[in-house]
Formats: C-alpha cells, structure tokens, sequence
C-alpha cells in the first residue's frame, strides 16, 4: 500500500509500533528466559513513548500537513512478520526481533528524506530510527 500523505504515513508509523510493542508483549509470555523477558517489558515502554512521540506530532501538525502528498513510500517492505507459535525457542524469538527491529529502522531511515517538507518529521524520524538501531544492538548481545 502507497502512504500517499503525511497523516497516513504518520498513522503507519504508529501502527508500526504498536505490532512492535505487540510482538514484545507476546514474547514475554513464550520466553522461560527472565533477562529475556525484561529485554522484552523494557522494548514495550520505549515503544510506548515512541507511539506517545508520534501522537504528539501528529496532533500538533496542521490539517494541511497532514494532507501533504508523499510520494514513493510504500508499507509492505516494512511489515514485519512475527508470527511465532507458544513454545517458540528463545534463539527464533530474537530473530524475529531483530528483523523487525531492521524494518522499522529501515522505514523510518527511507521514509524521513521523504517527508522532510514537514520540518519536524525529520528529526523525529531520525531519532527513531536510532532507538531501534540500539535495539538491535542489544538484542544482538542476548542471543
């Protein structure tokens, strides 16, 4: 699917981390691993604050910003798929998330250029696209 404007774009983003978050959730109820499981309930609450930031913005943006076309960002090289059944082992886990944790980095990171017409998406996307760098760094260093 084309995110044609600013305010569709901005709501993928947020639906982005709202599966993120969702996946951490469900990965707290299959790991047996504790320093998993608080890896996982600490990814939650920064993706609540990421959701919060993106919200934030999207309120403060005017409904012509938010009507503002965009061109050549698409959402499916950035769904990530996370489906993992109960008993999944914690090794498939963090892979899963690594791989999503590169999606959302990628789309933020491709879709920033993009939308840079909008002054305050830029930085914001910049900022996020770090915080899930980090994220992979760190899950990298539990598996």
């Amino acid at each position: 699917m084309s995110l044609a404007t600013v305010g569709v774009t901005l709501n993928f983003a947020v639906d982005l981390e709202a599966s993120t978050a969702a996946f951490y959730e469900t990965a707290t109820t299959i790991t047996q691993s504790q320093d998993l499981k608080s890896l996982f309930e600490a990814l939650i609450i920064q993706g609540q604050g990421r959701i919060q930031k993106l919200m934030q913005l999207r309120r403060q943006l005017s409904i012509d910003q938010k009507k503002a076309p965009v061109t050549g960002v698409k959402s499916e090289p950035y769904r990530p798929k996370t489906e993992c059944p109960p008993g999944c082992p914690d090794d498939q886990l963090i892979q899963l998330a690594l791989t999503m944790e590169q999606q959302v980095h990628d789309f933020y990171r491709d879709s920033s250029d993009k939308l840079g017409f909008v002054e305050e998406i830029p930085v914001l996307f910049e900022d996020l696209a770090k915080d899930h760098l980090q994220n992979q760094k760190t899950l990298q260093t539990m598996s």
